[in-house]
C-alpha cells in the first residue's frame, strides 16, 4: 500500500519535508469509528478513515489534543453517543478537552475523511459528503476555523496528531508518493 499527501500544520521551505508526528508505538492510541479521545505529552492519536470524518483539535496553549472518529452526521438522540454523530462528537470533544467558549480562537481543527468509499447508488452514497457538511455545520456554529481540511473524494485517509510535537499528518492511503505541500 501506497500514502501519499502528506501535510503537517508548521510549514517548512518546500526542500524540507514537514515534520511528521511520530509513529510511537508505545505512546500511539487508535481512535477507532465512534470513538474520541483526548491526549497530551508523547501520546499520538491516531484514526484510519473512509467515509466517516476525523475532526481533530490541536491546543497549543495547553498542550493539548483531540480527535473524534465520526461515522454518522447527526442524530436526534445523541446523549452518551461518543464521536459515533458528528453533531456530538465536537462538543464532546471541546468539553472533554476542557476548551471553553472564549478559548475557541486558540484551538485549530482539522478536518479529514469523508470519502466515497462505497460503489452503490443512492442516498448511503452521500455519507462522506454529508459527514463533512455536518462537521462544517457544527464547527461554523460555534465560530471555530477549520485551519486544514482534506476531504471527500474516493480514497480513505489516515490522520495522525503527536500531542508532544503540536503536529499533524494526513496521509492518503492509496495513492502513489507525491511532493509534500
Amino acid at each position: 500500500m501506497m500514502f501519499a499527501s502528506t501535510h503537517a500544520s508548521t510549514y517548512l521551505p518546500k526542500t524540507a519535508p514537514p515534520p511528521r508526528p511520530r509513529m510511537d508505538v508505545d505512546h500511539t492510541r487508535h481512535v477507532w469509528t465512534g470513538q474520541m479521545c483526548v491526549g497530551e505529552g508523547e501520546d499520538v492519536l491516531t484514526a484510519l478513515l473512509g467515509s466517516c470524518v476525523g475532526i481533530g483539535i490541536i491546543w497549543r496553549a495547553r498542550g493539548r489534543c483531540g480527535l473524534a472518529h465520526c461515522f454518522l452526521p447527526d442524530s436526534v438522540d445523541t446523549a452518551g453517543s461518543g464521536a459515533r454523530y458528528v453533531s456530538a462528537a465536537i462538543p464532546g470533544l471541546l468539553a472533554a478537552m476542557g476548551v471553553r467558549r472564549e478559548q475557541y480562537p486558540e484551538v485549530e481543527v482539522i478536518v479529514a475523511g469523508g470519502a466515497h468509499m462505497l460503489r452503490t447508488h443512492g442516498a448511503d452514497h452521500q455519507v462522506g459528503r454529508r459527514n463533512i457538511a455536518a462537521a462544517r455545520e457544527q464547527l461554523a456554529s460555534r465560530g471555530l476555523q477549520v485551519s486544514f481540511q482534506d476531504v471527500g473524494g474516493s480514497r480513505g485517509r489516515r490522520i495522525s496528531i503527536d500531542c508532544d510535537r503540536q503536529t499533524f499528518e494526513v496521509v492518503r492511503v492509496g495513492e502513489p508518493q507525491g511532493a509534500f505541500a
